[in-house]
């Protein structure tokens, strides 16, 4: 933590830097900008959620735990950062620990739109496909987020074999994204072989060429 005092403004020109690095492709240099940020304002939640987040899309998921939980501390009535620290909980295969942040967002806010992501998450994590479908169609329903309410349809029905249906769903998911959500999108159908190893190898590889970079981006 800063030892002098600090204008506020240069933490959220950090953190503008950031997002704006992100949209080039930039990632690492976006992780850069973010930690600056973070150390300049350690109790802005945004900036703090913005560092998990990249961290997280940096494959750096343990060091992105302990900075989503910092965002809980900070904004403790919103169930949102719950559900996304219940995710990469999930993701690290502590499910019993993301099914206490899920219970935890529910009680803040028992409706919110974001507890069905998480589910279906943590529903794929645990081999329970047909149940992960059932939220995916729900955070659908919800209309906020639809890459990733058609991604983690895509998700749930590849793990059922139902590959044409799967297919389908990941190019509605590909319309939704920004050049900069292609990373995210690999790195979810990943983390997918690794929990259904048996998934169909050949819609496996199609899905990851839906969300292949763009040309000149990594």
């Amino acid at each position: 933590m800063p030892n002098t005092p600090v204008d506020p403004e240069i933490a959220l020109s950090y953190a503008a830097r950031g997002r704006a690095l992100l949209t080039a492709g930039q990632d690492v240099a976006a992780l850069d900008a973010f930690q600056r940020a973070a150390w300049l304002a350690p109790d802005e939640p945004r900036v703090q959620w913005a560092l998990a987040n990249t961290l997280w899309r940096l494959d750096r998921r343990e060091e992105a735990v302990p900075v989503y939980e910092r965002v809980i501390e900070l904004l403790p009535n919103e169930p949102a950062p719950r559900c996304n620290l219940a995710e990469l909980l999930a993701v690290l295969g502590r499910v019993n620990d993301a099914r206490v942040q899920i219970a935890a967002a529910r009680a803040v806010a028992s409706n919110d739109p974001h507890l069905h992501f998480a589910e279906a998450i943590v529903r794929l994590a645990q081999r329970r496909p047909s149940a992960a479908e059932e939220s995916a169609r729900q955070a659908l329903a919800s209309g906020i987020l639809p890459k990733f309410a058609y991604l983690d349809l895509g998700d749930a029905l590849l793990a059922q074999d139902r590959a044409a249906e799967a297919l389908a769903a990941y190019r509605v998911a590909r319309q939704h994204c920004a050049a900069e959500d292609l990373r995210t999108m690999r790195q979810d159908l990943r983390w997918l072989a690794t929990i259904y190893p048996a998934l169909q190898t050949a819609a496996h590889a199609e899905a990851l060429a839906i969300f292949a970079p763009e040309a000149g981006r990594g």
